[in-house]
């Protein structure tokens, strides 16, 4: 991830928050940023549906390895569109959403491509990836946010649930912000 793009991703959150009218201790939900920047969002069975040549893909993505596509996001015309996987908990669709709306948000280019057959299901730019990763971090659960929880000590399950996300997602977030250990430390200095 390029130098100084942590801090910009706080602040690009932050405006977008702002856009949607969501503060920094609300969930967002990622629907409503799509429909805001005019990017429809089709699940894999909108798309198959009384289109029996897509059964294949639509089982092979649902069903015989659902956990290799979660959503991308597609040029159509001049505009973009999401396809999401709708065999997924919500919770995670939510994750899956916001990132790919980060891609939208940061004007990555289409450099992504999809396979069905073969090893890994998805080549991409690992830049690009790491930038949308931390973007959606920031939409769904801010860093000021997670400072906030951790230093009430507020559970990663409470987390998840109060931001509407996975408990994975909560957990790394609470992690990768560095939300947990400087509550610790100021909790330790406070006792020292």
């Amino acid at each position: 991830m390029r130098r100084g793009f942590k801090a910009e991703a706080k602040r690009l959150a932050l405006e977008v928050r702002d856009e949607l009218e969501v503060d920094a201790h609300a969930p967002l939900n990622p629907y409503k940023l799509a429909a805001l920047y005019g990017v429809p969002v089709f699940s894999l069975s909108d798309i198959a549906e009384g289109k029996s040549e897509l059964g294949s893909a639509l089982a092979h993505f649902t069903s015989v390895r659902p956990d290799v596509f979660s959503a991308a996001v597609i040029p159509v015309g001049t505009g973009r569109a999401i396809v999401e996987n709708c065999s997924h908990d919500p919770d995670r669709r939510v994750s899956t959403l916001a990132h790919e709306m980060a891609h939208v948000v940061l004007e990555h280019s289409f450099s992504t491509l999809l396979r069905t057959s073969g090893g890994e299901c998805r080549e991409s730019d690992r830049e690009q990836e790491a930038e949308a990763a931390e973007l959606s971090g920031e939409l769904l659960i801010p860093s000021d946010a997670a400072l906030r929880l951790a230093y009430r000590n507020t559970p990663d399950e409470r987390v998840a649930e109060h931001f509407g996300v996975s408990l994975k997602f909560a957990q790394w977030r609470m992690t990768a912000t560095g939300a947990r250990i400087r509550a610790m430390r100021a909790a330790a200095h406070r006792t020292a």
